[in-house]
């Protein structure tokens, strides 16, 4: 009699397995790290987001020489910027509540720190560039008051 085996042993299974789960140790640390790395580009465009919308608002105010940032001036700025953060503040040479209206570096952000989720991503004009950690007034040249937005 003859006999027909259509089928895998079980050493060939367990081989293919084992290969799965190298496969499997190898690939999923490197997908974590994509996913942290979007994320972080996200909390980056959302700092963007909060930061353009602080500047339109306080060029708004600038234009009608409105001497202070008004709690509804803020309430725009959130509105506008619409992302999920859990602070943000803006950095100024002076705050426009000093009356300085004719200053235009009450109403220039020279630097903000944005949190959301805990991680806390700041920015200054002189680098042009969104950094996590907190932000130091010395580092950025010209930033003498704070503006807590939200």
């Amino acid at each position: 009699m003859k006999k027909n085996n259509k089928g895998f042993t079980l050493v060939e299974l367990i081989v293919v397995l084992v290969i799965l789960a190298i496969l499997a140790a190898i690939l999923v640390p490197a997908l974590l790290g994509y996913i942290d790395r979007a994320r972080e580009k996200q909390y980056v465009l959302n700092a963007k987001s909060a930061l353009t919308a602080a500047q339109a608002q306080l060029t708004s105010i600038y234009a009608k020489a409105q001497p202070s940032l008004t709690s509804a001036d803020k309430s725009v700025i959130k509105t506008t910027a619409d992302v999920p953060g859990t602070a943000f503040t803006v950095y100024l040479s002076v705050t426009p509540a000093d009356d300085k209206t004719s200053d235009h570096g009450a109403y220039t952000v020279y630097g903000a720190e944005y949190t959301e989720n805990n991680v806390t991503m700041w920015f200054t004009k002189d680098s042009k560039e969104w950094a996590q950690g907190t932000y130091t007034a010395g580092a950025n040249a010209g930033a003498n008051a704070s503006v807590s937005i939200w």
